[in-house]
């Protein structure tokens, strides 16, 4: 109301002032029909806000009556009800699936072959194959998995492989066979044949690591790959970071590495004891970071060995564009201490023998990179540095060394091209290059994948 009161009282000092002017009776008839239309608006806008304090004031007692309203008699029962009946239904659906079915004990199985063209023209006594080229099938692995029981789990490898002095005869031997719990908070417990987590590499079969070859460093200072026969303990820490913690016993760590002559019997201090810590960060969400320490000791007074491993592992995956780019670093680092004693017969029969103990220590490692363009391609080098413990190298000479350059090609994630080229340049020297085209197919269960790690 009080604006009509000012709208009109301007209008009314308009008009009188109008009045003074000429032409009086036209412009009354102009400000008469703005009067009317003003008016107008003005009853339109007020019965918008009329219409508006109707419908708030409805929501209100809609409200008011749902809060007030007393529950329908009932209704609290029926609901009790359901409730009852759908928990007796999920407690039969849990009883049906849990029950055993035909193929829950059968056995997951799994395959891999792995070829490789070979152009090498050093000499043969740098390597278990002569100057030249040649296909080789490198291996041919048959997998089995399998679930024994609530409690325990259990894995088995065959690989055939070709035998150089059998004309190339690829003869199948037991890689691994082993068992391990299932059951137990934050423990596993393996035993059999397996390969034990020494370092970074020594645990990955020949066909899933990152490059063609092994690095020598880990075929002179461990045997090729860390199998052996025993026992493993491994524990997660339970605390907020990422600890992992393994020891174990062994005959043997190496698959070309025996201490004592095979079907030999062993006292405690001929086996192996393998012990190693495992942890890992990330920094922001784009990079991880993992650090490991790992140790080998056969405390044998006649023949002892000690190697310290370790590894140092970055990744570089950024957010938001899924597998496509990423890199990885990987490095190891190990020292190597022999020590043997020889027994040097007596040159006269009344002369006792000589004990002459010889001890050897040497370090080396590798590092490299693999940088992964897309899902298809990645590419990146590697160098390879140790020094040779054996007695019967000249210390002073004594550093072999590799340099490699790699790409791969990923058809999928069960099939692989690659190309790998080798510098090496021997302690004794020689200098030789080696390259090679290799292809490797999976199908089936096949878990111990290097990407896992």
């Amino acid at each position: 109301m009080a604006t009509r009161i000012v709208v009109l009282a301007l209008l009314l000092a308009t008009w009188q002032a109008l009045l003074a002017e000429e032409d009086v009776p036209a412009r009354l008839q102009a400000m008469q029909a703005q009067i009317e239309k003003l008016s107008q608006r003005l009853e339109a806008q007020q019965q918008t806000i009329d219409e508006q304090k109707r419908k708030i004031q409805e929501q209100q007692n809609v409200l008011v009556s749902i809060t007030t309203k007393a529950p329908i008699a009932g209704a609290s029962d029926r609901v009790l009800e359901r409730l009852e009946r759908a928990e007796r239904q999920s407690a039969d659906a849990i009883k049906i699936a849990s029950r055993k079915k035909p193929n829950d004990l059968n056995m997951s199985i799994g395959s891999a072959i792995d070829t490789s063209f070979r152009c090498y023209d050093g000499t043969s006594s740098h390597t278990d194959r002569p100057a030249g080229s040649d296909f080789t099938v490198r291996g041919a692995e048959l997998i089995f998995y399998a679930d024994v029981d609530p409690f325990f789990k259990t894995y088995m490898v065959l690989n055939a492989t070709p035998d150089l002095a059998n004309n190339d005869e690829a003869v199948p031997s037991l890689e691994e066979a082993a068992m391990y719990t299932t059951s137990l908070s934050h423990v596993t417990v393996k035993g059999g044949r397996f390969f034990m987590p020494f370092g970074r590499l020594d645990m990955i079969h020949d066909h899933d690591l990152p490059f063609t070859t092994r690095p020598p460093s880990l075929d002179n200072y461990v045997g090729g790959e860390s199998q052996g026969d025993g026992v493993q303990v491994q524990a997660l820490i339970p605390i907020d970071h990422f600890l992992q913690v393994t020891g174990g016993v062994f005959n043997k760590a190496g698959a070309s590495f025996p201490i004592q002559p095979v079907g030999t019997r062993r006292d405690g201090e001929d086996l192996t004891y393998f012990t190693k810590a495992l942890t890992s960060f990330d920094y922001g969400q784009d990079h991880t970071f993992e650090w490991g320490v790992s140790s080998l000791q056969v405390p044998d007074s006649n023949t002892r060995r000690d190697l310290l491993n370790m590894e140092i592992t970055y990744k570089w995956h950024p957010q938001g564009i899924g597998l496509r780019e990423r890199l990885v670093w990987g490095t190891e680092l190990m020292r190597n201490n022999l020590r043997s004693t020889m027994t040097i017969p007596p040159d006269v029969a009344d002369n006792p023998p000589t004990f002459v103990q010889k001890s050897r220590t040497g370090s080396g490692g590798y590092t490299y990179f693999e940088y992964f363009i897309d899902r298809n391609w990645s590419i990146g080098p590697r160098v390879d540095l140790f020094q040779n413990v054996d007695p019967n190298v000249d210390p002073r000479h004594n550093l072999e060394q590799t340099y490699t350059a790699f790409v791969t090609y990923r058809f999928s994630e069960f099939s692989r091209l690659r190309f790998e080229y080798d510098r090496h340049e021997y302690f004794d020297g020689r200098k030789a290059n080696e390259a090679y085209l290799q292809w490797t197919v999976f199908w089936g269960a096949h878990t111990h994948n290097f990407d896992l790690r």
